[in-house]
Parts: structure tokens; sequence; C-alpha cells
């Protein structure tokens, strides 16, 4: 049995157990994909704390570009969020325990929710395929102001970029030994993730 196999060790599920979970799942996504993410694009553009883009109207040029940067950071935050708490879930899991144990049943499950909801945001940044509307019209769509739909777009795309380097970064720190692991994720994943979010961001106007 290879490490990966024992580790998730899919096996403990019976049957019955394994659609429950696998039907747990998939209404996970729809409710993430299609209610909880347009409700955190509208929660972006209404928070106070990021100048309330919904209700300040278009900022000057002179303001544009930090409440800009604000809502781009934001937005790129919460769609890398399940990712980056998964790492820091196994990291916790790692002070502990060795990288060849089990996962205990609800820390696998815990993960998998995190994966679910991942792969909902990445969805999200594709559009709708059902009605062909791109995620600029899927932001129109939840009733987000005119500007704040560039600073939410980009900081969901850029998210991309952040995905694909903290994998490669991740996957990485998986060559090293074991006992190093932990170490070059904490070393690696940052700065992973903290590039594309500096590289990409642009200016407001």
């Amino acid at each position: 049995m290879t490490v990966p196999d024992r580790v998730l060790d899919a096996g403990r599920f019976p049957t019955g157990a394994k659609w429950l979970v696998v039907g747990a799942l998939v209404v996970l996504w729809v409710s993430a994909r299609y209610v909880a993410i347009p409700e955190i694009w509208s929660l972006l553009d209404r928070a106070e704390v990021l100048g309330a883009a919904a209700t300040s109207g278009t900022p000057s040029v002179e303001a544009g570009d930090g409440a800009y940067t604000k809502v781009y950071t934001a937005a790129y935050a919460v769609s890398l969020a399940p990712a980056v708490t998964g790492v820091l879930l196994y990291l916790l899991w790692r002070v502990r325990h060795t990288a060849e144990e089990r996962f205990p049943t609800p820390f696998l499950l815990a993960l998998a929710a995190l994966v679910t909801c991942q792969v909902a945001s990445v969805a999200a940044g594709w559009g709708d395929p059902y009605t062909g509307s791109a995620l600029e019209e899927e932001l129109e769509g939840a009733g987000i102001s005119l500007w704040a739909r560039g600073a939410v777009e980009r900081g969901w795309y850029v998210g991309y970029a952040g995905l694909a380097l903290g994998a490669a970064a991740l996957a990485f720190a998986f060559t090293r030994p074991a006992r190093h692991q932990p170490r070059w994720t904490l070393a690696l994943v940052p700065v992973a993730v903290a590039v594309p979010w500096a590289a990409l961001a642009g200016p407001y106007l």
C-alpha cells in the first residue's frame, strides 16, 4: 500500500457511507458555487472596511488605487481561502503526526470539504456554462457595482496563478525528506501565493 493510500484509507467507508459523503460534497459544491460565492462578492462590494464600493460611488483617481487594491486583495484572498486553510490544517496535523499516519475521519472530511469549496471557487471564475455567462456577467448579475467588478474579477483570476504556484511549491516541498516538509511548506507556499498578487495587481485606471 502506498503512502497516499494508507493516509487517505478510502476503504474505511462502507459503500453506503461513500455515497452519502459524495452526495454531501455535491450539495456543498452547488451551495458554495451558486449561493455562498455570489454572496461573498456582494459582501466585498458592500464592506465598509474595503471602501463600500456599492454605496460610495466611483472613487477619484487620487483615491482609486488604494480603494481598488483593497477590493482586489480581498477577492484574491477569498478565492484562495479554502486551499490556504487546507494547507494550514495539514501543517497543524503534522505538528503531532508523521507523514505516513492515517488521517482521522473528521480530518479527512474537513479536507474534502475544503477541496470542494476550492473547486467551486475555481469554477466560479469560469462563469456559468449553462447560461454562457462569463465571470464579469456573473458579477453584474450578482449586483456588484461597476468599478468593483474589475477588482473582484482580477482578484479571482489572479487567484488561478496563486493556486498554480502554490501547488507547485507544495509539490516541491513534498519531495523533501518527511521531517523537513513542514518547514519547506512554510517557506515556499507564502511566497508562491504572494508573488502573483503583487505582480498582477495592476493600477486602478
